[in-house]
Order: C-alpha cells, then sequence, then structure tokens
C-alpha cells in the first residue's frame, strides 16, 4: 500500500486529526455567484526536454487542477502510471517549506510538512502539530522526455492554493429519527464538480463526526451521473442500486436530502433524483428543510424587561417574562419553540417555563444553556473541566477530552439539537470542540462523543455562540487583544474585527450578519463592513436563542 494512502489511518491512530492551535485556516465558501463549470486555474504541462525536477515541480503543482480528471497532472506521469494514478483519495495540504533529495540517477525523494488533509468524501483532517512526511518518486524516460513511472496516490497542494480554490459546501443528513436534517461540512475543489461531489458525500453518508445522524439512501447506493441543465438549473442526480425499491418514505427522504445540500448552488433551481437514467416520481416532504431560525432582533433583559429590542423599546415575552426577571438572572438561554429558558443568577441553576426549577444551587462558571427536551447544560465551579446536563429530572455528566487542568469557559447546543460547541481555556492556550450529541427514542441527550477542534486562533476563549447550523462565532484574546472569529464546523474560520470591550456574543440566523455582541458597558454592537457598529440598545443580559 503506498505511504499516502496510509496518512488517514496513522493520523487517526496517533490521536492527531485535530485542527491547529495557531492561526486560522482559510477555506472560504461555496462559489453560489456564478456557473460552477468555470475552467479556473490550469497549470502547464511538461515542457520539451524538461529535467526531472521541473517534472516533479510540474506534477505537484498540477495537484491543484482537477478539471478533465487532472488531465495536466497525468501528462507528466508515464501512460501505465496515468491509467492507475488515484488523485482523490486525498488531498494533503503542505506547509511552507518543502525539499527534495536526489537519492539515484532515477530517484528523487520529496519531503514537506502536511497541515491537514481532505479525505476522498471531502471530510477536513487538521494536523496537529505539523507533521513531516515523505515521499519516493521514479523517473523513465518516454520517447525521450522524463516522465514519473512511481508517484503515490492523492495530491499535495499549498496552503495559499487551497485556499483560493477550495470551497465549503454542506452535505445534509438526518438526525437520530429522521425529523430533521443536519449539515456536515465538506470540502471540495471549485475547479472540479462540487455539485457533483457534494451529491456523491450525500448518497455515501454521514461522516465520522456525526455519529448519530444517517442517510436515507441504501448502502449499495452510489452516484452515476449529475446532469444541470444550464438553461434552468434543472438538476438530475442518476444513483445506482436499490434505490428505485425503496418505500415511499425512504425515496422522499433521499430527494430531500439532496434537494437541500444542492441548493447552495446558485446553478441549481430544482434537483430530481433518477435511477438507471429513469426518474422517479417523487413528492416533496414539507417541513424537512434546515430551518432552525430564531428571532432576528437582540433578546435582552433591561430594567426588569426581558424581550426582543425593537430599538427604542423591549417586546416582552409575557407568558415567562416575570419567572424570568424574579430570579435576577446573570444570563439567559431561550428556546422561543418551547417557551423555556436556562436560567443563571446568584442563587443557581435554573429551568424556567410555566414555573420555576431549581437545577443547582451553585453558580454555574458559564452561562448555562438550554438544548433538546428541555434539557439544561451548565458546569459547577468546583468541577470546572465538567459538563452537567439535566433532562426532566434525569442528569448526566460530561467528561470531554480535555485535561483536568481545562476549563470550560463557555457552551452551547446547536439549535438542531444534535451538536454542542464547547470553549475550553488549557494552561495558556484556548480552543473549540464540537461534539455530537447522542438522544434517547425520547429524543433525551445521553452523551457526547466524536469531538472535532475547530480552527481558532485565540490564546484564551471568552465567550461563543453558534452563528448558524454551520458556524460557530466566537470571542477570544490573542496578544492582549479581543477579537472575534468566525470558525467553520469542519471547516476554516476567519477574523471578523474587534468589538470594543466585548464580553459575551449571541449568534442569529445568517453567520457573521446575525450577530450581536455585548460590551463591558452593556451596549450592543453588530459587525458591519468589516468593523462592528453600535445598534444604540443597552442591555443587562444579552441572552442566547435556541
Amino acid at each position: 500500500m503506498r505511504r499516502v494512502v496510509l496518512i488517514l489511518a496513522v493520523l487517526l491512530l496517533t490521536g492527531c486529526a485535530t485542527i491547529p492551535k495557531m492561526g486560522p485556516v482559510l477555506v472560504a465558501g461555496p462559489n453560489t455567484g456564478g456557473s460552477q463549470t468555470e475552467l479556473g486555474f490550469l497549470p502547464a504541462g511538461p515542457a520539451e526536454g524538461a529535467t526531472q525536477r521541473e517534472i516533479l515541480d510540474g506534477f505537484i503543482s498540477a495537484g491543484s487542477a482537477p478539471q478533465n480528471n487532472f488531465r495536466i497532472a497525468r501528462s507528466f506521469l508515464t501512460d501505465e502510471v496515468a491509467l492507475v494514478w488515484n488523485p482523490t483519495g486525498s488531498t494533503m495540504v503542505r506547509g511552507v517549506y518543502d525539499s527534495v533529495k536526489v537519492t539515484s540517477a532515477t530517484e528523487m525523494t520529496y519531503s514537506t510538512g502536511i497541515v491537514s488533509v481532505v479525505d476522498e468524501d471531502g471530510v477536513l483532517i487538521s494536523i496537529e502539530p505539523e507533521r513531516n512526511f515523505e515521499w519516493n518518486f521514479i523517473f523513465s524516460r518516454v520517447n525521450g522526455e522524463w516522465r514519473l513511472s512511481n508517484v503515490p496516490d492523492g495530491t499535495l497542494i499549498s496552503e495559499t492554493t487551497f485556499s483560493s480554490t477550495y470551497g465549503e459546501y454542506s452535505a445534509y443528513f438526518f438526525n437520530y429519527d429522521r425529523t430533521a436534517l443536519v449539515p456536515d461540512v465538506r470540502i471540495f475543489s471549485r475547479q472540479g464538480d462540487p455539485v457533483a461531489s457534494v451529491a456523491r458525500a450525500v448518497i455515501a453518508g454521514p461522516s465520522t463526526f456525526l455519529p448519530n445522524s444517517s442517510t436515507a439512501f441504501p448502502e449499495d447506493s452510489e452516484l452515476v451521473s449529475v446532469l444541470v441543465d444550464a438553461e434552468n438549473g434543472k438538476t438530475i442526480v442518476d444513483v445506482s442500486g436499490s434505490a428505485s425499491r425503496a418505500s415511499i418514505t425512504d425515496q422522499q427522504n433521499m430527494l430531500a436530502q439532496l434537494r437541500v445540500s444542492l441548493a447552495e448552488f446558485a446553478d441549481v433551481t430544482a434537483t430530481e433524483m433518477s435511477v438507471n437514467q429513469s426518474i422517479l416520481s417523487i413528492a416533496t416532504v414539507p417541513g424537512l428543510e434546515p430551518d432552525w431560525r430564531v428571532d432576528d432582533r437582540p433578546l435582552i433583559l433591561y430594567n426588569n424587561s426581558f424581550g426582543y429590542s425593537t430599538g427604542s423599546e423591549t417586546e416582552s415575552i409575557s407568558s415567562i417574562e416575570a419567572n424570568i426577571v424574579n430570579l435576577g438572572p446573570t444570563s439567559v438561554s431561550f428556546d422561543a419553540s418551547t417557551n423555556t429558558a436556562a436560567i443563571s443568577s446568584p442563587t443557581g441553576v435554573y429551568l424556567v417555563k410555566d414555573g420555576v426549577n431549581r437545577l443547582s444551587r451553585q453558580v454555574s462558571v458559564v452561562d448555562p444553556q438550554i438544548g433538546g427536551s428541555q434539557s439544561v447544560w451548565w458546569v459547577n465551579p468546583d468541577s470546572p473541566a465538567r459538563i452537567f446536563v439535566d433532562t426532566a429530572g434525569r442528569d448526566f455528566t460530561i467528561d470531554g477530552p480535555w485535561s483536568r487542568s481545562a476549563r470550560i469557559v463557555g457552551l452551547e447546543v446547536s439549535r438542531d439539537d444534535t451538536r454542542v460547541a464547547i470553549a475550553v481555556n488549557d494552561l495558556g492556550q484556548g480552543y473549540v470542540l464540537v461534539g455530537a450529541i447522542a438522544a434517547d427514542n425520547s429524543g433525551r441527550p445521553t452523551y457526547v462523543t466524536a469531538y472535532r477542534r475547530l480552527a481558532v486562533s485565540a490564546d484564551s476563549i471568552v465567550d461563543l455562540a453558534w452563528a448558524d447550523s454551520t458556524h460557530v462565532a466566537l470571542l477570544g484574546e490573542r496578544n492582549g487583544v479581543v477579537h472575534a472569529e468566525l470558525a467553520t464546523v469542519g471547516g476554516g474560520s476567519r477574523l471578523i474585527g474587534q468589538p470594543p470591550n466585548p464580553t459575551g456574543i449571541s449568534g442569529g440566523n445568517s453567520g457573521e450578519a446575525g450577530l450581536v455582541v455585548i460590551s463591558g458597558n452593556g451596549q450592543l454592537w453588530k459587525p458591519r463592513g468589516g468593523g462592528w457598529e453600535s445598534t444604540g440598545v443597552v442591555a443587562d443580559v444579552l441572552a442566547t436563542q435556541h
């Protein structure tokens, strides 16, 4: 087996499948503004009389051009090797430094640091710290010209090229009881065929980071083709296997997954599914849309009033406002769908709905959060590295993949109730983890597993919030300055400025645009034009919305 093929297995066995602690991995979003079939960057093929080194450099450079099944990269290979080389098995993102050593008259060894790997399903696994790998290349003469006669599977690509040519896309899968769709971010080259890549990922099933999710497609299903009508955007996904023999409900669920996943492409306006080129007549399932929306207005507590800020006034949530205000809360996490809230006050942690239920007499060291099945999540001061979860009187604790010296400084359950984002500070290092929530048959959370570390560039974390279903926003401190940052779950991150004296952050529906930050003096700020603009609203507490 080739050495490159083993990289992912080695990383997973050695526990190195994490995001780097220093510096964000920058991966831009999907190109939804224009055609997905643009040619993009095309490197040159082998020049006449090229040296071995020029052939090697050209081959590595051409790995960033997937057009026509990596036609240019294959032109550097002998005909025999070009037929069997598999460039899509993994994409390895290399660091700044590399080296080439001549080991014989027809062999060279190439070595470089690898900072991340994207597997064939588009799942990004970052390597921390950067690890050095080397590969052996063998050359042969073909009609008097040097060509590569032995190469590793996969492609090598620089961080700069990776950031500019690869994008983040979401493949959607079902939660534990198939009542909702959950996004699983994948990384694919924009210059290839990202529409087909996303469809293939959907059919193949969720990544290991969503172990409690599933796909409606039968196990023997494979993508045959994706046809996009350039004029009207109608897209037909042809699938092999037993999909045509599946139940009506399963077929509806398959199509729902494809429609939601491909809706992010501007070229795709409608999606149908076919088997053996025969289009299946499938009715759309209502309600299966990833639409966990919250109110766009900031939810605040101010002057003993709790509700949505309209600028000059606060629109109260009358049914439970009194119960919340009477507790003198220092934080509020509110779920409008169930009209419940998790409260922190000087007298403990509470679940508020029609009545008030105290869950802990200790004051949580993080803002308690409301989750699925009216669960409440918090951290007691005598166990700062342990999360407590209570659901209707049944509780459990979470001891995650962090050290005993760690301090949990923030957490929030995703609105689809399948994931929890956790901020951790540990001995001068701050990081954010997202774990998958397992639930019982009634939907109550039971444990958290399959943690992944997000790409953030902070020495310590101040606060975090879900910005939408695929992004976590955070306030992080680095070199004594607190900045805001937006990290994709399964992708990269980017800085979004420095709000004035920020102490807390809350997310909305649309990523960066829906964020609200509260400063030390109670002023609320929203991002605008690369900076932060005051909303003119002052609050005692900025609530999170679930």
